[in-house]
């Protein structure tokens, strides 16, 4: 077997991370030839240690392939582990609104919305499926490369249900709303009544979510901390929420009927009520109804509109319709208002009032403490100190609350900025359109316009762009 005299003019090249070698061979002197175990220990000394294609090196030899790189090794990519998960089997809160079906004739179904995923005693409710172990690869010079290390996820804090350690499992112990958090799977109370509810039966409270199957007759109050769906009309006195509230008959109003959410507050239709929404309000149509959203009014649906009463919306009012041809007197606005400017101001004053008294009780406290440590403090300076302690604390909570609601306060007038009544229809002549605290009121019936202050903050209605969708 010959060997090569001259071998300092083959060359090995190791790129891409160490993770390709490629080799590159030159002409033998006449009458000599390369043998597989030289060419191998040459790649060797030259660091290449493992994932060498001995086939691909036997075909350059063999084909004489020389003076260009050929790639002869290739190291193992590691893989990177797969994170633990849960698998739920229901819809997860917290991933996005639910929208209502929209019915042949335009209208908005608000039966297709369902605010509560309720379950019942012994439902597999989750699974956790454990993290995939990585691998770790190898370059070609034989250096380990550790792949992505998975992660696992805690176990899930529970309530109203249990997890079944030999089927990594979550079963609900009890009948109720179930709801999952990063951290947190629950089963709730949920109150239900698969009945009309009257005045005989009496008014509802209750501490969680409530379902009423039916209707709710005049001179009723329905109250929850958490959502409430009647599926019938809302016909009664009062409703209050701590979420939203879904009215899928719609509401049938009277003197004095309102309905108050800290959520959303969707019907299919209302009339006659006064509605108060920290989100949004959304009806197939509002008739002479006093309404008022911290975030958008929607009258949906082909037949959308608004006639008569006082809508506003913080955020924006949109409808098809705003009014009617016999001039029902109708008001609209968004915005922000002279009124709230007011608010904010005095939000404002009241918390540097409450911060002012704040800082003068630490000065004294921080006194209190120096008297007490050189000793010098009287049973009345005692006395005052433990005061002042229980003060501090109660005034720091009521400054960080002050703090947290003029955070709120500023960031719904950030998003406010900007905010239109649009009437994709028909607006009516005698429509009052107010926008921050511009007035604009129809003498002639448009169609297909909208209201937004322009950079001079001026508002006048202009045509609807083609690009923007109802």
């Amino acid at each position: 077997m010959g060997s090569r005299d001259d071998r300092s003019i083959n060359r090995v090249t190791i790129r891409n991370n160490d993770m390709e070698a490629y080799l590159n061979l030159s002409p033998p002197p006449e009458g000599q030839y390369y043998d597989l175990e030289e060419i191998l220990t040459f790649l060797g000394n030259n660091g290449v240690k493992v994932g060498i294609n001995t086939s691909r090196v036997s075909a350059m030899i063999k084909k004489e392939i020389y003076n260009h790189d050929q790639k002869v090794a290739e190291g193992t990519p590691p893989v990177a582990g797969v994170d633990g998960y849960y698998e739920f089997f229901f819809e997860v809160t917290g991933t996005g609104k639910k929208h209502p079906r929209i019915r042949p004739d335009g209208s908005v179904d608000y039966t297709s919305v369902n605010l509560i995923e309720c379950v019942q005693a012994g439902d597999k409710l989750a699974v956790y499926h454990p993290a995939v172990k990585e691998k770790a690869g190898m370059s070609v010079k034989g250096r380990a490369i550790p792949g992505k290390r998975a992660k696992e996820l805690p176990p899930l804090r529970t309530t109203g249900c249990t997890y079944v350690e030999e089927e990594m499992a979550y079963y609900a112990d009890i009948e109720g709303r179930v709801e999952a958090s990063k951290s947190k799977l629950s089963v709730t109370g949920v109150q239900e009544f698969k009945k009309d509810i009257d005045i005989v039966f009496g008014n509802i409270n209750f501490n969680g979510d409530v379902i009423i199957r039916g209707d709710v007759s005049e001179g009723v109050s329905v109250k929850a901390t958490r959502s409430i769906t009647i599926e019938g009309v809302f016909h009664g006195d009062y409703i209050e929420a701590g979420e939203d509230i879904v009215i899928k008959g719609g509401v049938l109003g009277s003197n004095g009927t309102r309905i108050v959410g800290k959520g959303d507050v969707l019907a299919d239709f209302m009339e006659y009520a006064d509605v108060e929404a920290d989100g949004e309000v959304a009806a197939n149509y509002i008739l002479d109804s006093k309404v008022v959203s911290k975030a958008v009014v929607h009258a949906t649906g082909e037949k959308g509109s608004i006639v008569g009463g006082d809508v506003y919306g913080m955020r924006g009012v949109e409808a098809k319709f705003l009014g009617n041809d016999v001039f029902l007197k109708t008001c609209v606005s968004a915005g922000v208002k002279d009124d709230i400017i007011k608010m904010r101001k005095e939000l404002s004053v009241k918390e540097r009032e409450l911060s002012n008294k704040f800082q003068e009780m630490k000065l004294r406290s921080d006194e209190l403490e120096r008297k007490v440590r050189l000793g010098t403090a009287d049973e009345a300076m005692l006395a005052e100190r433990q005061r002042l302690m229980r003060e501090k604390i109660e005034k720091k909570a009521e400054l960080q609350e002050m703090e947290m609601k003029t955070r709120e306060f500023d960031e719904l007038m950030r998003i406010s900025e900007g905010a239109a009544v649009r009437a994709y229809d028909t607006a009516y002549e005698g429509v009052v359109v107010m926008v921050d605290n511009q007035q604009y009121v129809l003498t002639e019936t448009r169609r297909g316009i909208e209201f937004i202050r322009d950079n001079a903050g001026n508002l006048l209605p202009k045509p609807i762009s083609r690009s923007q969708t109802y």
